[in-house]
This record gives C-alpha cells, sequence and structure tokens, in this order.
C-alpha cells in the first residue's frame, strides 16, 4: 500500500519539532527496555514534544533563559530532551564529550561561562568538585538519575514541575519565537593538536 508523505519546509528546530510532531503525534517515537523482559516501555512524538515544553519552561522558571547550560551523560533519551529543550527557545546548549577527562571537563565548564550542567550519577562527584572550587559561572547542578544528594537537583523532578507551570498557564517557553542568527549552541573541537576551540 503506497501512503502519501506529507513534504515540510522547517524554519529553525522548534517548527520542525512542532510540524513533525502534529503529523507523528500518536506514533512512537522512542522505545526503552524495562526490567521485564521483552517488555518496552514506548514514548510517542507528543509525549516527548510535551516533555520539551516542561523541560523548557521549568529552566527558564530557574532563571536560566539565555544562560548556557551544558550536558554530558552516556547516550540515552533525557541527553536528548535536554539538547532540543535548550537549543528551542531556553539558552545556549554546551554539548560536552563523556570521554573527557575530569581536568577537560572542568576547563570546558570554565571558558564556556556555563550556569547549569545537565549529567547523569557518573559525574555527581566530579560537578559538586567543580562547584565548590567557585572558579565558574555554575549555579545549577541537574542530575538525570534520582540521586539522593541536597546540592543536585532531580531531573524528574524538573518534568514534572515544568508540567505544573504548564498546567497554571505560564506558556512563556512554548511562545518563544528562535532568533536564526543567535547562538544557540556551543560546540567544542576535539583539540587533538592544541587546547579545544568553541565554536
Amino acid at each position: 500500500m503506497e501512503t502519501k508523505t506529507r513534504k515540510m519546509k522547517f524554519t529553525d528546530l522548534k517548527d520542525m519539532l512542532k510540524q513533525t510532531g502534529e503529523v507523528y503525534g500518536d506514533r512512537p517515537a522512542y522505545m526503552f527496555k524495562t526490567e521485564t523482559p521483552g517488555k518496552f516501555r514506548t514514548i510517542t512524538h507528543k509525549e516527548f514534544r510535551d516533555q520539551i515544553n516542561q523541560l523548557g519552561t521549568a529552566l527558564i522558571q530557574m532563571g536560566l533563559k539565555d544562560k548556557r547550560i551544558a550536558v554530558i551523560s552516556e547516550n540515552r533519551y533525557e541527553w536528548e530532551l535536554t539538547y532540543l529543550a535548550v537549543a528551542t527557545g531556553t539558552g545556549v546548549v554546551v554539548p560536552l564529550d563523556k570521554a573527557l577527562p575530569d581536568t577537560e571537563i572542568k576547563s570546558l565548564i570554565k571558558r564556556s561561562k556555563a550556569d547549569a550542567v545537565v549529567f547523569d550519577e557518573k559525574y555527581v562527584n566530579v560537578f559538586e568538585e567543580i562547584k565548590k572550587e567557585g572558579d565558574t559561572n555554575l549555579q545549577y547542578l541537574i542530575c538525570m538519575d534520582d540521586v539522593e544528594n541536597p546540592n543536585i537537583i532531580k531531573y524528574s523532578e524538573l518534568i514534572q514541575k515544568g508540567e505544573e507551570l504548564l498546567n497554571s498557564g505560564d506558556n512563556r517557553y512554548e511562545n518563544i519565537k528562535i532568533d536564526n542568527q543567535k547562538m544557540s549552541i556551543m560546540l567544542f573541537t576535539s583539540g587533538t593538536t592544541a587546547i579545544s576551540k568553541a565554536v
């Protein structure tokens, strides 16, 4: 059976997410293994976009509009969710290579002037130490995993907070228009011959 594919033109990432969400809303976007063998958890395109809005709204509520937010983890759903929530309206996303040594992570946090960092459980001690040293802009440490630590914000709680804000009518994030001339992503080169460069 032949299906017609809708031709879409996008003005930016936010527009791409909006249009594709309207077309593929109820279709699966992600599937994850669960603890039960053979069972998978599915996240639809609509659910994914809802969570982008929730996270972006919560980050803005924290005062991170137009700020730099680093992200580092293994390959996982929360990494992409963070990347898109920041790049499509919150501020500047700074993706960091998970293979970097701790000293280089600190250097990039300092040089990028990141105000917040989103990371997985593996980096808890690294970022606590960086923040404690006090010579970076870091204000917020956000962990993708539910660690019990008073110095760290739980990712799941941010998503929940964003949902509550949206339900109460907070549409600041959803209404943001993307400025195509404004920086929204800061990438660092591999730095194989010298110190890594930001682009």
